[in-house]
């Protein structure tokens, strides 16, 4: 990025003197018109005699010359503060690609299929550098965590954010599997670091890959989807955002799952972009599920109606970061009678 943007600016600074040279041209012509245009005005309303002419001849080369002068030393000067305005840019994005970088590495590769279980996952940024996070790892054999996030504010400082935000979910993960006390310790390290600004919204999902269970928390997030045949559930039991208040709780809900079951875990970026009041997100997000035959196809689906929507009404060029999370139980998954427990 940074031997690109170099190249950029070298192309820059040479249409720059090209076009001073053209300027330069231009402006001796255009003196060398109006100088003579006004010595000839002057001699013919003034009458000058010949000692009178001279002065009035130098008197007009003076002022032209005084006047090329400044518009020279006036172009240096643009020139300069285009220069410095080239390496500040320069140095702003660097910055901007080293963050985007260090973003991009905190996602992890999306896990190989096991035991009927598929997983895809899609992220969107809405600028370089977004807001929106996902992580996926196996603390325990047999066990899957997977979080969705949304912290609050975009840019470096999200970057940032989001470096100890997975740092945390990594560390806390080793001691405990259960998302309620997995979210509730979280929140309490972050609120000691951040004290309510910025805060995080998430959603933490525990699969057993054996016992065929979902184990979910909700900290202010939008609600996972469950898709199941013609009908569909919404997870959103659990509490607020992380980090956002001290000594946070939360409660969790497990469900069994069944060949078939579609969760897809999203991002406000997502639902927002479904604001249609005939039709709300929840629906969208069913539909667009019942497209697609794998995981990956489902968050390429929600990934391109959620890409055609135009945002919350009322609100001119509207954008956000977006992200799918999607964990399907292939057809041959073990049969099992839902069940629902907080």
């Amino acid at each position: 990025m940074i031997h690109a943007r170099e190249g950029s600016n070298g192309s820059s600074s040479a249409a720059f003197a090209g076009r001073a040279l053209a300027l330069a041209i231009v402006v001796t012509i255009a003196f060398y018109a109006v100088a003579g245009l006004t010595e000839a005005t002057l001699i013919r309303v003034l009458q000058p005699s010949e000692l009178e002419l001279d002065w009035i001849s130098d008197a007009v080369l003076s002022s032209a010359l005084g006047i090329a002068v400044y518009l020279w030393l006036h172009l240096r000067a643009t020139r300069l503060a285009l220069t410095e305005h080239e390496r500040t840019e320069l140095v702003i994005q660097s910055q901007l690609s080293m963050a985007e970088a260090m973003q991009r590495r905190l996602l992890p590769p999306v896990p190989l299929p096991v035991d009927g279980f598929e997983w895809a996952a899609l992220l969107t940024p809405a600028g370089r550098i977004g807001g929106d996070f996902f992580d996926i790892i196996d603390p325990a054999p047999g066990i899957r965590l997977t979080i969705i996030a949304d912290i609050s504010g975009k840019g470096i400082s999200a970057a940032m954010a989001l470096t100890l935000l997975r740092f945390t979910f990594r560390h806390v993960a080793r001691d405990t599997q259960s998302p309620a006390d997995l979210t509730s310790r979280m929140s309490s390290a972050l609120y000691g670091e951040w004290h309510g600004e910025p805060y995080v919204t998430c959603l933490i999902a525990r699969i057993d890959l054996v016992g065929r269970t979902l184990t979910y928390t909700n900290a202010g997030h939008p609600p996972g989807i469950l898709v199941r045949k013609q009908d569909h559930l919404e997870l959103a039991e659990g509490g607020p955002p992380l980090g956002l208040l001290p000594g946070a709780t939360y409660t969790e809900e497990r469900l069994d799952l069944v060949g078939g079951d579609v969760c897809t875990l999203v991002t406000d970026g997502v639902t927002e972009a479904f604001d249609d009041p005939s039709r709300p997100w929840q629906t969208a997000i069913v539909d667009a599920v019942r497209k697609g035959r794998s995981a990956r196809a489902i968050s390429h689906a929600v990934m391109s109606d959620a890409g055609e929507g135009h945002g919350p009404r009322g609100v001119d060029d509207w954008t956000d970061d977006r992200t799918v999370v999607v964990i399907a139980l292939n057809e041959s998954g073990r049969p099992s009678s839902q069940r629902r427990t907080s």
